[in-house]
């Protein structure tokens, strides 16, 4: 038997691998939704909404590996827990950061120009907020699955 610290990294590290590819669906279908004339906000929740499917199935599966208990109540607490994270936590951080606290992401700009990027200003700032909002629902999302959803 593995030791616990073990387990845990293992449980870390395959929580990652499900959320770069559950980011990577919810990022392209962000960038295509807003590249179709949907608002940010409009992107970003039919977006999450599509990758948070893929997510429910995977964690249950992969990541935490629960198959006993009643899967509608692990689809509902699932539900409600991401999509706090998503709705609240990270939609949130995309509208702070693009609409009322400038700031952080004119430094990302600045460091871009200053490395000569220049031309894909709109994309760093929409991507440089969802990558921000992402780190804290990600965060949200594991301490609420372990400790809630699939405990």
């Amino acid at each position: 038997m593995p030791r616990p610290d073990t387990t845990r990294i293992a449980q870390v590290g395959k929580f990652g691998v499900v959320g770069i590819i559950n980011t990577l669906i919810d990022f392209v279908g962000y960038n295509i939704f807003s590249g179709a004339g949907l608002s940010l906000v409009q992107a970003n929740l039919l977006s999450t909404s599509i990758a948070m499917g893929f997510s429910f199935a995977a964690n249950k599966k992969v990541v935490f590996q629960k198959h006993h208990g009643s899967v509608a109540r692990q689809a509902a607490l699932f539900i409600v827990i991401t999509a706090f994270g998503l709705y609240i936590l990270q939609t949130g951080t995309i509208k702070l950061l693009t609409d009322v606290w400038l700031a952080p992401l004119a430094f990302v700009l600045g460091v871009a120009h200053a490395f000569g990027i220049s031309g894909h200003d709109q994309f760093i700032i929409k991507n440089g907020a969802k990558a921000l909002g992402s780190v804290i629902s990600l965060t949200w999302n594991y301490v609420m699955y372990k400790k809630v959803v699939f405990a």
